[in-house]
């Protein structure tokens, strides 16, 4: 099996990877949310149309795609709704939404001139949806919300209709929020089947699954670099055995949560909730490790490792984490 990217996969990821570089150095890894401007470059670049299914007007990129340009997101520690906002969003779009709706965000979701943040929870009755959604990724920028209701339907309602409360949250990355709440807000029911709602949520899984294996990457590095200059008893602690076996441990743990991330994009749902089972973890363990060997300055904002582990606790609890898909599994 060749596991080499195509010119095309690989000309994307480099212009994201290239893109990203220069947004974002080790100063400014993690320290805020994506601007909007940065953004909307992206989708004038072509970056979201390559991922958008075709309905939508995009390029019908697949999982190899999606887990291409995720963990180049992840390798840069990027907050940003990728996975949740153009993944997610567009392929429920794609298969549920109406033609009106389709024109209506398609091209800006592509463009990044539009948001749609995904919301759990609320009942859906007589064309309206009234309820506690609790806290939203991206709530406070997106312009519509994907309401998964408690009973199963899916939905979409505009940001700005009547019913439609949301407060502004800071999460743990720095990432802004928000708490919705919706009484008799006017929706738009999705028909969607139970299958294609399945495979949308893999292939947002697979997403973050490979955020994390690329912020996986960027610690690793980061903590090798460290222990390289870091000196104590007149020579770097990376001397030491211990600190050797340590930084061992955690670039196995590394290329186990990259095979597992191959193969669940080359693979079967089960392969998404294995992957995101084990990595969820193992990325939360290397951060932590990673933060650890810096010893104090590990845990303030001035290094970005201590910014990197609060993105990956996010990150490995999104839907579920790894609890979530060891159920699965």
């Amino acid at each position: 099996m060749d596991l080499t990217p195509s010119d095309e996969q690989a000309m994307v990821q480099d212009m994201v990877r290239r893109f990203l570089a220069d947004r974002y150095d080790a100063t400014k890894m993690a320290k805020e949310p994506m601007s909007a401007d940065d953004w909307s470059a992206l989708g004038e670049l072509g970056l979201f149309a390559f991922l958008l299914p075709e309905r939508l007007g995009g390029m019908g990129g697949g999982a190899t795609e999606v887990m291409l340009v995720a963990e180049e997101f992840g390798r840069a520690l990027a907050i940003a709704p990728l996975a949740q906002g153009i993944v997610l969003a567009g392929a429920i779009l794609a298969q549920g939404g109406t033609d009106a709706q389709v024109e209506c965000w398609g091209d800006r979701l592509a463009t990044g001139g539009a948001r749609i943040a995904i919301a759990q929870g609320g009942t859906i009755a007589g064309g309206a949806v009234s309820g506690q959604a609790g806290i939203v990724l991206d709530g406070m920028a997106a312009e519509a919300f994907l309401i998964f209701s408690q009973d199963g339907a899916v939905a979409l309602v505009d940001a700005d209709a009547d019913g439609v409360e949301r407060r502004a949250v800071r999460m743990v990355d720095g990432g802004i929020a928000c708490d919705l709440i919706l009484t008799d807000a006017t929706c738009e029911p999705l028909a969607l089947s139970p299958a294609d709602l399945d495979a949308a949520m893999a292939l947002a899984e697979l997403a973050i699954v490979a955020e994390l294996v690329g912020a996986m990457a960027t610690l690793l590095d980061q903590t090798v670099d460290y222990v390289k200059q870091r000196k104590q008893f007149g020579q770097p602690i990376g001397n030491f055995q211990v600190i050797q076996h340590r930084c061992a441990r955690l670039y196995v743990l590394l290329e186990q949560s990259r095979s597992l991330l191959l193969k669940a994009a080359l693979g079967e749902r089960a392969d998404v909730s294995a992957a995101k089972a084990y990595i969820c973890d193992a990325a939360l363990k290397l951060a932590e490790d990673a933060v650890q060997l810096h010893g104090g300055m590990g845990v303030t904002d001035e290094l970005a490792v201590g910014r990197g582990l609060r993105r990956v606790l996010l990150l490995s609890r999104l839907f579920g984490g790894a609890a979530a898909a060891r159920e699965a599994a």
